[in-house]
């Protein structure tokens, strides 16, 4: 019994130990073979990108200078109004009472102006014919001024209301499409309350905010590429407007954009980007079919000194081509591996194809 278990051991032993020397010597597996990419360093357009948005050239906010109500208000946002049309109008008893006062105040000055007048041609001619004094001709001359000037100052006063009269017929000083309406119809006006915006979008242009650090790179006339991301589309523009006084707080110019091409698919509002080329820069950039995805992970396999295959995440940026720009998580010089001829796995050992 003793016997057999000892040579029950010393089989089992021999087993193990040729199962152990068969796995612990890696000579037997062969390394994947590798491509390395011959450049990660490429050259670029450097390209400053500013927000903007689309706006029509021409945008005005209507108001009125008088308290009163709306008594018409006709048209709905969307509509197309040309300069000069009445598109708000406005009733103000107040002032049509005024306006009836000095009237009637009007008339009872020329009535006196009239009156004084005669009497002024008669003294003066009694005075010719020295049958009136001195004093009766100027007490008579004052009274006919007097009224002059009465009549006078009631009917500038007369224009006066007669001019804020008008705004409460309102009239588009643009030809363009209401976009937004403050107020309805029997709703009360007051003065600098905003009643209907109104812009010109047959001529739109892109308003952008630089800093103070680019604006340098800005001259009028200058070529630039507006992408509208909303229609997926990009298109040439020209710097049309530099505002020379920026804002104080946000250290910020306004650049307008006039846009070239057709913008009948472009609305008033949407989101633009002004891109500006200034230059070439070095970045590094790698083929988009050597990188790993795994999940909303980017990763790409390098090569170490060991030979050994090293995963490392990355983290992308723009595209140029088949080529994808890497923000970091690897550095120029490093060596990586573009494709395999096998799978890899971070670590496995890996033999550089010649």
């Amino acid at each position: 019994m003793k016997r057999m278990m000892m040579a029950m051991t010393t089989l089992v032993l021999t087993v193990l130990l040729g199962c152990g020397s068969n796995g612990s010597d890696g000579s037997s597996v062969k390394p994947v073979k590798v491509f390395l990419l011959s450049e990660t360093l490429t050259e670029v357009p450097h390209r400053y990108v500013f927000s903007g948005n689309v706006e029509g050239d021409k945008k005005v906010t209507l108001s009125t200078k008088i308290m009163g109500q709306i008594t018409a208000l006709p048209y709905d946002v969307g509509t197309r109004v040309s300069a000069g049309q009445s598109v708000i109008k406005i009733k103000s008893d107040d002032l049509a009472a005024k306006r009836a006062q000095i009237k009637a105040n009007k008339a009872e000055a020329e009535a006196a102006l009239k009156n004084a007048e005669t009497n002024f041609r008669r003294i003066q001619q009694l005075y010719d014919n020295k049958s009136a004094s001195k004093k009766e001709l100027d007490d008579i001359e004052t009274m006919y001024t007097m009224a002059t000037a009465k009549v006078n100052a009631i009917t500038e006063m007369e224009k006066e209301i007669d001019d804020v009269l008008d705004y409460s017929d309102i009239v588009s000083p643009i030809n363009g499409t209401i976009i937004q309406k403050f107020t309805e119809e029997g709703n009360t006006a007051a003065p600098g309350m905003p009643l209907l915006m109104i812009e010109d979008i047959g001529s739109l242009k892109v308003l952008t905010k630089v800093p103070e650090s680019e604006i340098g790179l800005f001259k009028i006339g200058s070529a630039v590429t507006v992408a509208i991301d909303a229609i997926d589309r990009e298109m040439n523009g020209v710097v049309e407007q530099i505002n020379p006084s920026g804002n104080g707080m946000s250290r910020q110019f306004d650049v307008k954009i006039r846009l070239n091409g057709s913008t009948q698919d472009i609305k008033s509002g949407m989101y633009a980007r002004v891109i500006l080329a200034s230059g070439s820069k070095h970045i590094i950039a790698l083929p988009k079919n050597s990188l790993i995805h795994r999940g909303q992970l980017e990763g790409v396999y390098t090569l170490n000194h060991r030979s050994e295959a090293v995963l490392r995440w990355v983290r992308t940026g723009k595209t140029f081509g088949d080529h994808i720009e890497i923000l970091s998580g690897l550095k120029d010089g490093e060596r990586v591996i573009a494709s395999s001829e096998g799978l890899l796995k971070d670590g496995m050992k890996v033999e550089v194809a010649q």
